[in-house]
């Protein structure tokens, strides 16, 4: 069943960044060979048998083999991996190239090359050589109207989507751009995701992805399938719907032991409950454009934009008043909550962003009731109680103590001043003939993309929410009253069963 949406400010689709643009998945043979399926052609069947949309090969000579399995097949030929050595002493490419180059000519083929050899100490002194010989492949993959995107790879020339970024620009031929690989980000970066992915969107071609947990360090940790770890694929996609990209997504497999089919049908899963998350109708209840009309009584609440820490007092936030779709609680950081007034909610899929400045408090109540506490507490390694912390599940309070809190599995707080996220699947609790029967449940928690919390039962609500009696539905609820909190990009969608 389609979920109802809920909250009709204004039109999803005219006005929201986050319009989903329309996405086909294809694999790498990094995870589609194993010991029964070896050629190009039992690949291309696998591939084909389990739904992706094409298969990327590896190598530059075998192309009519490799052209004659996608045929058969019925599939994209999806980018050809191979690459260019970087040395002190000259750049050099496979004798194959070229022809292979040739042999893609009026496909929409791509060409992945990572770039091979030693990382400089100092990025951008040594690029003279690589960019002119990338420039040549350019312009020889132009007469053939195949388009060439450069591949970060941990431990190579270029192993961060910026170096990439910073050739495409020296090379500046437009069939030439950057690949984003997500295991590889996590392995070499792994920080500031929308900054990177805004600043290749210019030149970005090809994404990659996989399940990973994040802070994990081996590959066995950075690559899973895709149904698998604890980082949030979904915020890498919904960044990408925010950019209206809508180029090639590939699945990266390499490593993962086993069988082959196995694999990719988790990953496969995978990417079915990640597309159905993202297609979901929802609404903005914070965010561009609005005017605070859904909620009841907003107070002292401000709309502003470049909310940041005041530099004479990091204990407040300030911010410019006007249209800018973030929400500001005052000047005074103390007012009413935000209720929702305009619709109740039962199971329900939340992302919310905020900052806080130093020492502040607030909270986001789901149905009005049950807590996720947003703290300071960026560098904390253990608060006063279980749920106090930033991204807890704050406690109940029955005979004058506080039970039942929650701690998350791991603190990724940031410090003041800079924008966090939650993403929440909220699961409202059951009643049958007026009695309950399932308690309410918080199925999954990501703070900052990192997996916090899983299938938390609660048994009540939470303190001090608007009503100790548990209903099938109740509003969503931002604390503004325990100092300065700002929110953006903030939006709910109903869930079905």
């Amino acid at each position: 069943m389609k979920p109802r949406l809920v909250l009709a400010l204004f039109s999803l689709v005219a006005l929201s960044p986050y319009a989903l643009g329309k996405w086909e998945l294809f694999a790498m043979d990094t995870g589609t060979r194993d010991g029964q399926t070896k050629t190009y052609e039992q690949q291309a069947a696998l591939v084909k048998d389990l739904g992706f949309a094409g298969i990327g090969f590896t190598g530059s000579s075998k192309i009519p083999e490799m052209l004659a399995a996608v045929e058969q097949h019925g599939l994209e030929f999806s980018p050809l991996y191979t690459g260019l050595q970087v040395s002190p002493d000259q750049v050099t490419y496979p004798a194959t190239l070229k022809q292979a180059i040739t042999q893609l000519a009026n496909r929409k083929a791509i060409v992945w090359l990572y770039l091979g050899g030693k990382r400089p100490a100092a990025p951008g002194k040594t690029d003279a050589p690589v960019v002119a010989q990338l420039r040549s492949l350019a312009e020889h993959a132009a007469k053939s109207q195949v388009r060439l995107a450069l591949y970060p790879h941990a431990g190579a020339y270029a192993d961060r989507i910026q170096d990439c970024v910073r050739l495409a620009k020296a090379v500046d031929r437009k069939n030439l751009g950057v690949t984003f690989n997500l295991c590889h980000f996590l392995k070499v970066d792994g920080k500031n995701l929308e900054q990177r992915l805004e600043e290749a969107l210019p030149h970005l071609f090809v994404v990659t992805i996989n399940g990973a947990d994040l802070g994990g360090q081996g590959w066995e940790t950075l690559i899973q399938p895709l149904d698998s770890g604890s980082y949030d694929v979904a915020q890498v996609l919904r960044k990408l719907q925010a950019l209206k990209w809508d180029g090639p997504i590939g699945l990266q497999h390499y490593g993962i032991r086993g069988d082959a089919r196995k694999n990719l049908s988790h990953s496969m899963k995978g990417w079915m409950a990640l597309q159905s998350r993202l297609n979901r109708d929802f609404t903005f209840l914070l965010g561009p454009n609005g005017k605070l009309r859904a909620f009841e009584k907003p107070g002292d609440w401000k709309i502003m934009s470049d909310v940041r820490l005041d530099p004479k007092n990091p204990k407040r936030l300030i911010g410019k008043e006007g249209p800018g779709g973030e929400y500001l609680n005052g000047d005074k950081g103390r007012t009413v909550h935000l209720v929702t007034g305009d619709g109740e909610f039962g199971d329900v899929e939340a992302h919310i962003e905020f900052m806080i400045s130093k020492e502040s408090n607030s909270g986001v109540y789901f149905q009005g009731r049950y807590e996720i506490q947003i703290y300071d507490s960026h560098g904390v390694a253990k608060d006063k109680y279980p749920g106090l912390e930033c991204g807890g599940i704050y406690p109940r309070w029955i005979n004058n103590k506080n039970i039942e809190g929650h701690s998350p599995r791991v603190n990724v707080s940031k410090p003041p001043g800079e924008w966090q996220e939650f993403h929440v699947i909220f699961r409202a609790p059951r009643f049958k003939e007026g009695r309950k029967i399932a308690n309410a449940r918080f199925e999954k928690v990501w703070h900052n993309g990192q997996l916090i919390h899983e299938n938390i039962e609660l048994n009540g609500p939470t303190r001090a929410g608007v009503s100790n009696n548990e209903k099938p539905t109740g509003p969503l609820l931002f604390q503004g009253d325990h100092g300065p909190i700002a929110y953006r990009n903030c939006w709910v969608v109903e869930l079905s069963e």
